[in-house]
């Protein structure tokens, strides 16, 4: 079975591994062109193309894959698999592969369809998701089902730990598929059904704020759904910090004060419009991430400080 991958993010490496380990004919790997990154604005490549190239694996890189569909076609691949690749498809691509092109999708479709299902699953306080191998039609995740897996979601799991080990889990779930795909000649799969569809936009930046009125399991659900990036934060002392890693408990205050605030052991609160979080790790502005005593010892807040959202 010949497979051209398409993919952009970290998301898609494991996959990409895995089928080259697996004996899988992989003539091209499809990846946006280098951006640039970092203070020197230095050109650098995806980390799709790093691994790619690590793997030996010939690579483009169109600015819109549409202008290289010839190049694709020559290729004559039996699946187009489509990894978090960041870009529409358009139809003439779609229709390329023999057997036809397939997605991997971090969601239970058509529930959370989208840029960013794993951070709105969070967000969302969802207490499982799933991974889906769908079949690519024009509408955005809306293709038959051909198969699916749940998984369950740790109540403190954060958005990059979900998503490496949904990156992992994706990437075994399509190995275990691989017979059933070499033998298809059409794509097979359950529709979906539109009157359960819901969407997972990508994050913008005002959602990044945390309004500290909210109850305690909304706030929490925030933090864990947009660490380590974005990252959820408030202001402290006219300076940006962000919070990125909390547990749930009991706290009594205004919304945003620091209620208990002990450099000896560790123990960061502060309180919600309905009981509080504890801090475990957060970033002041500028600085790397640490952890809360680190932050205590070094910043000295006092409990009755408050933290504001960006209305304040």
């Amino acid at each position: 079975m010949r497979v051209v991958f398409v993919g952009t993010s970290p998301f898609g490496i494991p996959t990409l591994r895995r089928l080259k380990e697996a004996g899988v004919e992989i003539p091209l790997v499809v990846t946006q062109p280098d951006r640039p990154k970092g203070r020197g604005r230095k050109l650098a490549p995806t980390p799709v193309k790093e691994a790619a190239t690590e793997l030996g694996l010939p690579i483009i890189q169109p600015e819109r894959i549409g202008d290289a569909k010839e190049q694709i076609a020559a290729e004559k691949p039996h699946i187009l698999l489509v990894v978090s690749y960041g870009q529409i498809l358009p139809q003439e691509v779609l229709e390329i592969p023999s057997i036809g092109p397939l997605n991997i999708h971090p969601s239970l479709l058509p529930r959370y369809r989208g840029a960013a299902p794993l951070q709105r699953v969070l967000m969302n306080g969802e207490t499982e998701t799933g991974i889906s191998l769908t079949w690519m039609v024009k509408e955005l995740d809306a293709g038959p089902v051909f198969a699916a897996k749940r998984c369950a979601i740790d109540p403190n799991e954060t958005y990059g730990e979900l998503h490496d080990r949904l990156a992992k889990e994706s990437a075994e779930f399509l190995i275990e598929h691989l017979p059933q795909l070499a033998e298809l000649t059409e794509p097979i799969g359950e529709p979906q059904n539109p009157a359960d569809a819901t969407y997972a936009p990508s994050i913008k930046k005002e959602e990044t704020k945390i309004d500290w009125s909210l109850p305690a399991q909304k706030v929490h659900n925030l933090v864990r759904g947009i660490s380590p990036a974005p990252g959820a934060s408030t202001t402290r002392k006219g300076k940006q910090l962000k919070i990125l890693r909390t547990e749930l408990t009991d706290a009594n205050g205004e919304p945003g004060e620091v209620v208990t605030a002990n450099p000896k052991t560790g123990e960061l609160v502060v309180a919600c419009g309905e009981g509080g979080v504890k801090i475990l790790e957060l970033q002041p502005q500028g600085k790397r991430v640490m952890k809360a005593k680190e932050f205590l010892q070094g910043y000295q807040p006092r409990g009755g400080e408050r933290w504001y959202d960006n209305k304040n």
